[in-house]
């Protein structure tokens, strides 16, 4: 297991070239959770991000994005989707750069960072606009005491995170709402 303050920050997976800044990890999480992408198309452009020398054999690349992905740790699969996501690197784009400005004077657009130190960072932005909003779309409205309550769904509403459709999905929907569009109201 990798220790991020005895081991020195890894280049390489198994002897094969990666690219470690923290920028591969987010295009590779903006990959993975893209729903319109196959998951074979998913894998592909993951594993092309991450090796930089040529793409090992498909068990090594596969054990060495999940290692990359979870810091030196290989991630389990199955977390992955069972619970909705509660912030995005593409919606919270700008709270993040804010947020490392403010706690480490770290300016992300200009700044190179490996992603092993990027990630915890990233878990210690309190008192930030960006763990403000994490912390309201965390929270259900049942913990909100009645007089906050309107406020507070108001606030989730407004900082809630987009439904990502696929694009069948997207067909579906918009033929529904044409249909509706279509069909007089019956009063």
């Amino acid at each position: 297991m990798f220790n991020l303050m005895l081991d020195r920050l890894p280049e390489d997976y198994n002897g094969w070239l990666i690219r470690t800044d923290y920028r591969i990890g987010v295009q590779i999480q903006l990959c993975i959770s893209d729903p319109g992408l196959s998951d074979p198309e998913k894998t592909a452009i993951a594993l092309h991000l991450l090796y930089g020398n040529g793409i090992p054999d498909m068990q090594t690349a596969m054990q060495g994005l999940s290692w990359f992905m979870g810091c030196g740790s290989p991630q389990d699969g199955a977390q992955e989707d069972s619970e909705p996501p509660v912030y995005s690197f593409e919606y919270d784009a700008a709270r993040l750069v804010s947020g490392f400005k403010r706690v480490f004077g770290v300016d992300l657009s200009r700044e190179r960072l490996h992603w092993f130190e990027f990630v915890p960072m990233l878990g210690d932005l309190s008192g930030t606009a960006f763990a403000n909003v994490l912390e309201i779309r965390q929270t259900s409205a049942a913990e909100i005491d009645a007089k906050r309550r309107a406020e507070f769904i108001r606030m989730k509403q407004r900082f809630a995170l987009p439904n990502q459709y696929t694009s069948e999905e997207t067909e579906t929907i918009n033929s529904i709402l044409e249909q509706a569009r279509a069909e007089p109201v019956q009063g």
